[in-house]
């Protein structure tokens, strides 16, 4: 029975943790006066809480970058960072877009 409880152990949830954030070059006064126009990044912050974690984040960013356009995968220390240009997308892509990275998060926690 100690053999099949050892298999079911849950996963840690915060092995990995994300957080989300928008860039952009534009200044403030571009934002009042011209609206969201210009150039945004929404960027998504992976962060592996240990060595295990940062090697499959490494390996499921190589996976992102080939088949997402748009967007650019860059290798951290504590994990990985994924911007995706969002200037010419709806709120609703960008939310989709939101959801997909928590679900490749969920992905990544039940392969560690």
């Amino acid at each position: 029975m100690n053999s099949t409880n050892n298999s079911q152990e849950k996963k840690d949830p915060e092995s990995i943790i994300l957080s989300f954030h928008m860039e952009s070059s534009a200044t403030l006064w571009n934002r009042i006066f011209e609206g969201f126009s210009s150039e945004m990044v929404l960027v998504s912050r992976f962060e592996g809480k240990d060595r295990k974690a940062l090697e499959i984040l490494y390996r499921f960013g190589s996976m992102v970058v080939e088949r997402y356009a748009k967007c650019a995968v860059e290798p951290r220390v504590y994990g990985i960072v994924i911007k995706k240009d969002v200037s010419d997308e709806t709120e609703e892509t960008v939310n989709e877009w939101m959801d997909l990275m928590r679900t490749l998060r969920r992905e990544i926690i039940g392969v560690l």
